[in-house]
């Protein structure tokens, strides 16, 4: 069996420079990563996790922290797991969900035992109660959402706030001066949801700087309850033609909608959207979209926390990933 001496041999390289691309903690030139991905090819080299495991004294665990909050769309949180879960497995870390309703208790417990190396939190609130345990002891955390007090603790998240300038300029740049604002139910914002909150408050923003009238219109996430909001939202003769939306459940359900109404887009009404590449795939969506990122989003986290673990003391990070918008046919232009 090959060892990771015998791979840096082979690469011409030292052990710690083959650890580096195993890890991926450092930087490695991609000239010098292309000769020892080519020699781990050669010699099916695999990574020992748990000697790994042994000599650090790690779990190689990450324990993912997720509350499943019933006014939110399960398909779209699947696609941030899965893409955390093959982002940790990139470094060589196995993922534990944490799912009890109890998430400060589950957090607690983490880190009581050890049972993990570090912690990714996911739907963060403004005023998160899980954040408590983890800022009083230091354990190695990162937020997925940005709070208006990180408590200290790493955050990386979408940067829903430019997300929500980008979609109202389009409808602006294209001549429209009044949008339904399609949104996640009212809990949602109640709650301090940091997704939510951050791209509204952009939006309205924006929009009133723009002169674009945004009319609100809340949209639960159950299937049968989607299509009827929606249904009598697109019906009512009082709400504009033009729909900006930030909720997972009514874009992938407005196709039907339409279809059931015989509305074309963009004929009969403009749509823009903010949603997971993953997302469209699934529910065949043609909307000009700003891409959600769970992909981006969930690498740069699993990055952030591995630095974390290797440097507990280092300053906390905030870093947000910038969106980009994919524009499709699905703006009538007015302008």
């Amino acid at each position: 069996m090959a060892t990771i001496g015998d791979v840096a041999r082979e690469a011409g390289v030292s052990r710690s420079t083959v650890s580096s691309v195993l890890t991926g903690r450092k930087f490695v030139t991609p000239e010098t990563r292309a000769r020892i991905e080519a020699a781990i090819a050669k010699l099916e080299y695999s990574v020992n996790t748990g000697a790994r495991a042994l000599a650090t004294s790690r779990t190689m665990t990450f324990g993912v922290v997720v509350r499943f909050h019933e006014a939110e769309f399960s398909p779209a949180l699947a696609t941030y797991l899965v893409a955390f879960s093959d982002a940790a497995r990139e470094r060589g870390y196995s993922v534990m969900l944490l799912t009890e309703p109890d998430g400060t208790a589950a957090v607690s417990r983490a880190i009581a035992g050890r049972l993990v190396d570090g912690l990714i939190l996911l739907n963060v609130l403004d005023g998160d109660p899980r954040l408590e345990p983890i800022s009083r002891s230091g354990f190695p955390a990162v937020l997925v959402g940005m709070p208006g007090d990180t408590r200290g603790i790493d955050a990386v998240d979408l940067d829903f706030a430019s997300a929500a300038i980008m979609l109202v300029d389009h409808l602006a740049d294209a001549g429209h001066r009044e949008a339904m604002f399609v949104r996640w139910p009212e809990e949602l914002y109640e709650n301090g949801s940091t997704y939510a909150t951050r791209f509204e408050r952009a939006a309205l923003r924006r929009a009133a700087d723009r002169g674009l009238r945004l009319v609100p219109v809340p949209v639960p996430v159950g299937p049968e309850e989607v299509r009827e909001t929606l249904r009598a939202a697109l019906q009512d003769p009082a709400n504009p033609k033009t729909l900006l939306i930030h909720n997972d459940a009514a874009v992938a359900m407005l196709p039907f909608v339409l279809g059931d109404l015989g509305l074309k887009v963009p004929a009969d009404r403009s749509v823009v959207s903010l949603h997971s590449a993953e997302l469209a795939r699934l529910y065949v969506l043609t909307f000009t979209a700003v891409e959600s990122e769970p992909t981006a989003v969930a690498e740069a986290a699993v990055d952030v926390l591995c630095k974390r673990v290797d440097a507990p003391q280092s300053p906390a990070q905030k870093r947000l990933i910038a969106p980009h918008l994919e524009r499709k046919s699905s703006v009538t232009s007015l302008a």
